[in-house]
Formats: C-alpha cells, structure tokens, sequence
C-alpha cells in the first residue's frame, strides 16, 4: 500500500484503518462511533512513513450535510456550507515536521474549497492552517465534546 500518499480509506487493509483510528483516539481527535459512521463514507487518508506506527495521520473528510451546517452556523459564518465538500482534519503528527508533510499531502489531492475546525488554543495547527492559505472565518464557538472553543477555518 502507498504510503505518503492521499488514498481512498476503503483502498486500505482494516488492520491499517484501525491504526488510523487508534491513532486519532489515543490523540483525543474523535469520539469510537463518530469515526466509524465518517470512515464508512471513504474519505481520503494518508498515513506518513509508515501504516503500522505513522509518524502522523490526515484526512480530507466527508462531512455529513448536518454536521457541516452546523459548524458554519455556529461560527456565525457568512459562507455557504454547501461550497465545502470535503473537511481537512483528523490530523495528527507524532514526529516534528510531521505537520507541514501531512498538510502538503492532503492539500496536493484538494480540489475545490475546503474547512477545518480547530481547538482555540491549538496554536501549531493554527499555524499550519494559516501557512497553507486557510482563514478564519467567523467566531468562535463551544465544542459539543469538551469544555473548549473551536475555530473554523475555510480555504476557497
């Protein structure tokens, strides 16, 4: 299997996906069952250097139409939600560096305009969103998985 490259999940073997979504648990980036119902809609992913035990993970996301109304809602954005197909997250890198090659990769496969959603004081992702032309868009607003604030950040 390609490594280092964006690939449709269903292209990957189910011992590798379930890397991906042990990796993204351990990291506290998503909830058991909400991974199961977003990986069933084969997103992109991409694991870095290794699908055993990544250096880091990401996805271009297919968010469900109501999951991404609400976010562009509660962000108080102007933006139409329907314009943004694919999320880019469930980004986590375990080595330095890591970041800027897994944004690389997930932005070299995007076609089209794209959102995130990050926590506030996440200020390395943050970054990295800023570095590779995301703005933020709207305010902030209250997670429904924590006691913290999310930022929505869009790429047209």
């Amino acid at each position: 299997m390609a490594i280092n490259k964006l690939i449709e999940a269903d292209a990957f073997a189910l011992a590798q996906v379930e890397e991906f979504k042990k990796v993204l648990l351990d990291a506290g980036e998503v909830r058991s069952e909400t991974f199961d119902n977003l990986i069933a809609r084969n997103p992109k992913i991409i694991f870095i250097n290794s699908a055993e035990n990544p250096d880091g993970i990401g996805a271009l996301k297919i968010p469900f139409e109501d999951y991404r109304r609400e976010v562009f809602t509660k962000a108080r954005s102007h933006k139409n939600s329907e314009d943004y197909r694919y999320e880019l997250g469930w980004i986590v890198s375990r080595k330095k560096g890591c970041g800027n090659q897994i944004m690389e990769c997930l932005l070299a496969d995007a076609n089209g305009a794209l959102y995130s959603t990050v926590r506030k004081e996440n200020e390395i992702m943050i970054y990295l969103l800023k570095k590779y032309n995301f703005i933020q868009e709207g305010v902030p607003y209250n997670s429904t998985r924590g006691d913290y604030e999310l930022l929505l950040f869009i790429r047209e």
